[in-house]
């Protein structure tokens, strides 16, 4: 047997001697203790008896009192508490009743109380409803007054016979309960000495046998807990059961050691993995997903060399965005079908040249490739690739990567879209009234900085409602659409066109003069007039737009916030004259219109 074993043997014996002395030690404690609790519990029963027939005696006692006093006096505030005592009488006996159940002297005694208590509260009770009926002058009953000195009498008599009895059953009880007490306290004073010596004998043989071992073992693993990862624990001069454990705990720790290797490796991957996500998180346009690519991919993979590549807008090219590590072939473009991971939709791998197909765009590369496609939702988003053989760590951070740029690739077009439906108007594409009140605000600021001229147009369709009823709205919705394109194409490109609401445009055209202004909106109105719109094989209209006007120029201290203003009340005296017109604002009329519109006024008055 080994030394352990029997170590084990020796403690096993007296922790099993020590258990059972312990467990009879508690019955006997148990019994002992119940027993206790019932000798108290008999003392608590004879004090309450004895209780009680105080309580009996005393209200008895104050209700002949309060009757004296009152049948002296004929005073009735001697009556105010007689009742509440004898009712109180009556219920310490009914108690007492209860009490003495167990005790058959008793019970025949109480029952003899009761019947005594009864009869004394009818005599004093009915000598004082008599004395109350009677006149003044008159004396009491003698012979009820000693009937009633009798009862009382004999109530005292019962109740000092009672009282007697239970303070020998209260001196008997109150003996056993402390006998029962010194029998615990026996029990305690030798049978705790027992447990204490034979737990001493259980750690005495757990220190000789087993703390040493155990000590050795606990130095080895603080040391490789503080950081000395070559701490090991010897298995020479131990019982085999200690050299199995040793040779356990240093199979752990060498696991633990390539363990904790790994998770530093990972650890540094996650931080990276991290820091670049977070940018990621951040960027608000091409250029920038790019410098984050290009900072944290020669990090990330720097055993290899690659390409990440995303989609155009029109989806048919796949455009390089960043590169790193120096890579045989990654062009600047290329067309989806040319890459054999995103036809199939998953990774594509060649390990040497001849071992699969290889993709077009990497077709001259002579080392390990491979094409990640970027994928979300089902959506292929782009593409990463990559030349040379993978490690591990390196797969893992592939794999996050890929999640990472698709999800900022979504994260980005999201927000473009999110943009575009933000400032749009989804009938005709222009911009919306949110927008126009941006814009106006940033293009008057800037007009006032530089001292540029500033044009607003607001322009609406002619007797739309009408056009819009009489043809349904579909066929209004397809003028809209048709007015708003044709709008676009006789303004600059920087000027921004608006759908203001209903049939009602906006443009703000920044530097703009009233000359300029007011011959591409006459261009306009004239486009318009010619302009018909097909709906289901039927051609619509024509259809006439009326203008109203503002330009702001530096000269004048007139408010910019005035212009919107002013171009809606021009408008609304264009719809006033006739429609199909273009008004501009007092203060913007440009000389050349002035002078026509003097020469057609001149003209009218001659004809006239």
């Amino acid at each position: 047997m080994s030394k352990l074993g029997l170590a084990g043997v020796r403690i096993y014996g007296v922790a099993a001697l020590t258990a059972v002395a312990a467990l009879l030690l508690g019955l006997v404690l148990l019994q002992s203790s119940a027993r206790s609790q019932d000798a108290f519990n008999w003392v608590k029963h004879t004090q309450e008896v004895i209780i009680n027939l105080d309580g009996v005696e005393s209200r008895l006692s104050q209700a002949e009192s309060r009757l004296r006093g009152y049948l002296m006096s004929r005073d009735t505030s001697y009556l105010a508490g007689f009742s509440g005592d004898l009712i109180e009488a009556d219920a310490f006996v009914a108690r007492l009743g209860a009490l003495v159940l167990d005790n058959p002297a008793q019970k025949a005694r109480a029952a003899r109380l009761t019947r005594l208590t009864a009869e004394k509260s009818r005599v004093m009770a009915r000598a004082a409803h008599r004395m109350q009926l009677s006149a003044p002058d008159s004396l009491p009953d003698a012979a009820e007054r000693r009937r009633g000195r009798l009862l009382m009498t004999a109530v005292m008599r019962e109740v000092s016979a009672m009282r007697n009895a239970e303070r020998r059953l209260l001196a008997l009880r109150t003996s056993e309960a402390q006998t029962e007490v010194r029998e615990v306290r026996a029990l305690l004073l030798y049978g705790l000495p027992l447990l204490a010596l034979l737990i001493g004998g259980i750690a005495w043989l757990i220190r000789t046998s087993i703390s040493k071992p155990l000590a050795d073992l606990l130095d080895v693993v603080t040391r490789f807990g503080t950081g000395d990862r070559a701490a090991r624990a010897s298995t020479v001069g131990r019982s085999a059961e200690f050299r199995r454990l040793a040779a356990a705990y240093n199979d752990m720790a060498d696991h633990l050691v390539r363990a904790i290797d790994t998770q530093d490796a990972r650890q540094h991957s996650n931080q990276l993995l991290s820091e670049m996500a977070q940018r990621l998180q951040a960027i608000q346009h091409d250029g920038e997903l790019a410098e984050v690519l290009e900072c944290f991919m020669p990090q990330l993979l720097a055993d290899v060399a690659g390409a990440v590549y995303v989609h155009n807008h029109s989806r048919n090219m796949l455009l390089r965005v960043a590169c790193w590590g120096n890579p045989e072939t990654t062009p600047e473009m290329f067309p989806p079908d040319h890459c054999w991971g995103l036809r199939r939709g998953q990774s594509h791998v060649v390990a040497n040249p001849g071992a699969d197909l290889a993709c077009v765009h990497a077709a001259r590369s002579s080392i390990e490739r491979r094409c990640e496609p970027l994928l979300a939702g089902g959506e292929v988003l782009g593409l990463i690739y990559v030349e040379g053989a993978l490690i591990e760590e390196n797969g893992f951070r592939l794999g996050v990567l890929m999640k990472n740029v698709a999800l900022a690739l979504v994260n980005d077009n999201l927000r473009s879209r999110l943009r575009e439906q933000s400032i749009r108007d989804p009938l005709t594409t222009l911009f919306n009234r949110r927008y126009m009140e941006e814009a106006l605000a940033l293009e008057t600021s800037r007009a006032e900085r530089n001292g540029t001229p500033l044009s607003i147009v607001m322009c609406d369709v002619d007797h739309f409602k009408r056009f819009n009823d009489g043809h349904g709205h579909e066929a209004g919705d397809l003028l809209l659409a048709a007015v708003a394109a044709l709008i676009q194409t006789h303004f600059r490109q920087g000027d921004v066109v608006c759908r203001y609401g209903g049939e009602e445009f906006t443009v703000i055209a920044p530097g703009a003069s009233a000359i300029l202004i007011h011959q591409r909106a006459e261009a306009l109105r004239l486009a318009v007039r010619e302009m018909t719109v097909e709906h289901h094989g039927r051609r619509l209209g024509p259809v006439t737009m009326s203008f109203g006007i503002d330009t702001w120029s530096a000269v004048g201290d007139r408010p910019l916030q005035t212009l919107l203003g002013e171009a809606d009340r021009a408008l609304f005296r264009a719809k006033r004259h006739g429609r199909d017109r273009v008004e501009f604002a007092a203060e913007a009329q440009p000389l050349e219109t002035t002078r026509q519109d003097s020469s057609t006024s001149a003209s009218l008055a001659r004809t006239a």
